[in-house]
């Protein structure tokens, strides 16, 4: 296909499985969070706020505050899926960006971050980087304790709430593509 950005789109993936040692360079990042910039929001009111976090430590405290949260049976899932690895929400990832917005900032904050993160997978794709919308923090707030104490510690501004993250990462193995479901296109004519 001559088509980079129809490409992008058909080649994106999400990936489950990140070399953690491999860092993402911090020009990556930037694209990768300007194009989320660049995203549609409802009237235009680009109310998202983008906390990335690469500090290894830091990662580690979320991981570990994460699972904490997390009801019994969805930390046995993720425990389940570490494949040798240390259990992680993120895959262990290198790279997590928070997407969060002011509440009532926008009249559709789900869309607003949907919007925001979609562009960055497909910014990231393009770059050859690895991504997963991860939505273990959702609804998550700086108030909220003592997680939210974590993400306030972090940089999630008081009065936001995460509508979704971004793992990001090179991908340590292949992620294949699921066949696309059937019957769900209509073309009235």
């Amino acid at each position: 296909m001559n088509n980079q950005v129809l490409r992008t789109i058909f080649e994106r993936r999400s990936c489950r499985s990140y070399d953690a040692e491999k860092k993402v360079s911090e020009q990556d990042l930037v694209t990768v969070l300007k194009a989320g910039a660049y995203a549609p929001s409802a009237m235009n009111t680009q109310s998202w706020h983008f906390t990335a976090v690469v500090n290894k430590d830091a990662l580690t405290k979320l991981n570990a505050a994460m699972l904490e949260s997390l009801p019994q049976e969805v930390r046995e899932r993720i425990e389940a899926r570490a494949d040798g690895k240390t259990p992680s929400p993120f895959y262990n990832a290198p790279a997590l960006i928070i997407v969060s917005l002011k509440e009532g900032a926008s009249v559709y904050p789900e869309a607003d971050a949907a919007c925001a993160l979609q562009n960055m997978f497909l910014a990231a794709t393009s770059l050859h980087l690895g991504t997963c919308w991860i939505n273990q923090l959702r609804g998550k707030t700086p108030d909220d304790t003592p997680l939210g104490t974590l993400l306030g510690q972090l940089g999630v501004p008081q009065g936001n709430i995460v509508y979704g993250c971004c793992a990001l990462g090179y991908a340590d193995k292949e992620s294949p593509m699921k066949d696309r479901v059937s019957g769900v296109v209509n073309i009235v004519k």
